[in-house]
């Protein structure tokens, strides 16, 4: 049925990156790539790509990013980088018969959107938005207001919002003003790979898992000052908070010591695979202490790991996945007091952690399964084209 449609993924993360938006895009093209004709990734050229580019399924094009494209700035390094590689872009659509161009970096695909419009005005255009910082996130500032422009401007045929908790009712309201139709997909979670070990960790220990990167929007900071607080609450110095990522932040490393818990927290390497399943299985509890978006995959994955979530509702959006002490614990934005004292509630309830945690990974194979998300994916490429 949708056999008919070739595909050129324009991306601006992607791996050997790990995390975020690249390993979403690399598993969803994966799993989407035997319901397509042809599909084609095009990527900035990372130092050790070939390696990867090697074993991936899917053929995988690089362009470098000359030393006058780096500004450091999305919406002029995107700027520089589309007039750089638009010619090589339109050869490809060209020699591959590309129907459908599939963007995954709004500010990118404004720049390139004329440019494809005008060597063909028929071609079918998507864009993903993997995360909305808002308005209120003062380091996107000037990528953010030049980006809202540049959105009705150039709008391709329909978004894909991403749905991560963060702020999206913000950007469906600049697309409905516009006439921009979106339409909403999810994470889709491997739970064949994210599932529980068969031997549970000992109920002696008690590991809080930070399991993101240490980015400023995910609040690494507000998640050790709650250990903090957990840790003068319960009085057992057995217990550690863990950061994925992290064994390279020396602002975070210094903040526990300067907050003397520093025998109590482990900055580990970035993990994949086996490890970050290993990990996962090995805490006992997953937070998310982001005041924007704390439904992403790391959270899900956790959920398939079976391990109960403690995570900031981020004004009412993690309420389509979490059902506050059943399948999760959320906490409102801000209030730390609270998720301070869901954690010592778990703490003490090793009985309660397993019946959430198990009513985590129900929830995530019944609504983020990579078959639904796929088919909902083609579907809207299908009513488009």
């Amino acid at each position: 049925m949708y056999n008919n449609f070739s595909v050129l993924r324009i991306v601006w993360e992607f791996p050997p990156k790990i995390g975020g938006s690249a390993t979403h895009i690399s598993e969803l093209s994966k799993k989407i790539d035997p319901f397509l004709q042809k599909q084609i990734v095009f990527a900035p050229y990372i130092a050790g790509c070939e390696v990867f580019d090697k074993t991936f399924p899917i053929p995988v094009i690089r362009q470098k990013i000359p030393k006058f494209c780096d500004f450091g700035v999305p919406i002029i390094q995107n700027m520089f980088y589309s007039f750089y590689v638009i010619k090589t872009v339109l050869q490809i659509i060209e020699d591959n018969n590309i129907n459908i161009i599939h963007f995954h970096s709004p500010i990118l695909a404004s720049y390139f959107i004329p440019h494809i419009r005008a060597y063909d005005k028929h071609m079918k255009i998507f864009v993903m938005v993997h995360g909305w910082p808002g308005k209120k996130a003062e380091r996107f500032g000037i990528s953010y207001y030049f980006g809202n422009k540049l959105i009705s401007l150039f709008p391709p045929n329909k978004y894909l919002i991403l749905n991560d908790g963060s702020q999206i009712c913000e950007l469906q309201s600049i697309l409905n003003k516009k006439n921009i139709p979106w339409d909403i997909v999810y994470h889709g979670i491997d739970t064949d790979l994210f599932k529980p070990a068969e031997n549970s960790i000992s109920s002696n220990s008690f590991n809080v898992l930070f399991p993101h990167r240490p980015i400023p929007i995910k609040r690494p900071d507000i998640a050790m000052n709650i250990f903090k607080k957990f840790l003068n609450r319960i009085n057992d110095y057995s217990v550690s908070l863990l950061y994925l990522s992290a064994s390279q932040s020396e602002e975070l490393i210094e903040l526990a010591r300067k907050e003397g818990i520093e025998n109590n927290v482990q900055f580990l390497n970035e993990l994949s695979g086996d490890e970050l399943i290993n990990c996962i299985n090995n805490s006992s509890v997953v937070i998310g202490t982001s005041m924007n978006s704390n439904n992403g995959r790391a959270i899900q994955e956790a959920m398939a790991c079976e391990k109960p979530v403690i995570v900031f509702d981020n004004n009412g959006n993690m309420s389509n996945l979490i059902e506050n002490m059943e399948n999760g614990i959320l906490i409102d934005s801000v209030n730390i007091d609270d998720f301070v004292e869901s954690l010592v509630l778990l703490y003490n309830r090793p009985d309660l952690r397993l019946k959430i945690g198990r009513n985590a990974r129900k929830t995530i194979i019944e609504k983020r399964s990579w078959e639904k998300r796929i088919k909902k994916e083609l579907s809207i490429y299908q009513k488009t084209v």
